[in-house]
């Protein structure tokens, strides 16, 4: 036993060096907000009225052609897309989205603060920018608003302070489209202008080309596949990359959904189970 009264040396040391972090840490977040909230300042004014954009919501859709008997005999378009209204998304797909890409959708108020803490944290380190974190609000900013900045020569352009500068940007915009729009609506754009997919974009259109059905037929395990491309439709494709597909729609879709309430752990294996089913093919 050590002499009374002189201690121990470990703990004050130890106790010492936490406190010093402990007011690191402090600091660091009051220079984060700081900079954050006058980044915030800076560029709002620079951001056009969100409201012109999205009360005017015209985008680009499928062109078809018909015969004087109604009959299509053709069709074109630059982006594949069937604009649809929320109560044409199958509630399963909604549930499949929502526990994927943002948990939290219903009640945050377009921005997830913890998640982005972590993000601005990680952007600190040696060759790592502020990304992640974003809510489907603020995907709904990037997607509409802020696609160029997001892309160089069709690459996800995110390095240096110009990463930054599209980061406040997008969390502007997404305070702004929350103020303005209700979730339903937040969440219909999502749906609607969303790639799903070369060459397809929505859910309506994805739920046509992969499934051959509208989106308010949707299964589970349909459903919880065109949520799996969303992270990158590109890869992740069933037309292109039907077993990873698969993969994210069981280990991660369904187990979301289970985690998020939206379906039992019996209903996620039961679906997990089943192949997809593609047009006119069967995986």
């Amino acid at each position: 036993m050590p002499p009374r009264g002189r201690g121990r040396p470990g703990r004050k040391v130890v106790i010492r060096v936490a406190s010093s972090a402990i007011v690191a840490a402090l600091f660091a977040v009051a220079a984060i907000t700081g900079a954050a909230s006058g980044a915030l300042f800076a560029y709002a004014e620079d951001l056009g009225e969100v409201g012109v954009v999205l009360d005017n919501y015209r985008p680009s859709t499928i062109t078809r052609l018909l015969a004087r008997d109604g009959e299509e005999i053709g069709a074109f378009s630059v982006q594949r897309r069937l604009v649809i209204d929320y109560d044409d998304v199958s509630p399963l797909l909604r549930q499949a989205i929502i526990a994927t890409e943002d948990g939290d959708f219903e009640s945050h108020f377009g921005l997830n603060p913890l998640r982005i803490a972590v993000a601005i944290a990680r952007g600190f380190l040696p060759g790592q920018s502020i990304t992640g974190a974003s809510t489907i609000t603020q995907q709904v900013a990037r997607l509409l608003f802020l696609q160029d900045e997001y892309m160089s020569s069709g690459v996800f352009a995110r390095q240096g302070f110009r990463g930054v500068e599209r980061k406040v940007k997008e969390w502007i915009l997404a305070l702004q489209i929350e103020q303005r729009y209700t979730k339903r609506e937040i969440f219909t754009f999502y749906a609607n202008q969303s790639n799903l997919g070369p060459g397809i974009y929505g859910v309506e259109a994805a739920a046509r080309a992969y499934f051959d059905k509208p989106a308010r037929d949707l299964t589970l395990e349909e459903a919880a596949a065109i949520a799996a491309v969303f992270q990158t439709p590109a890869r992740l494709s069933p037309f292109v990359n039907p077993d990873q597909t698969l993969a994210r729609r069981n280990n991660v879709v369904l187990r979301r959904m289970v985690d998020e309430g939206f379906v039992s752990d019996a209903e996620a294996r039961d679906a997990a189970g089943r192949p997809i089913e593609l047009r006119g093919s069967r995986r």
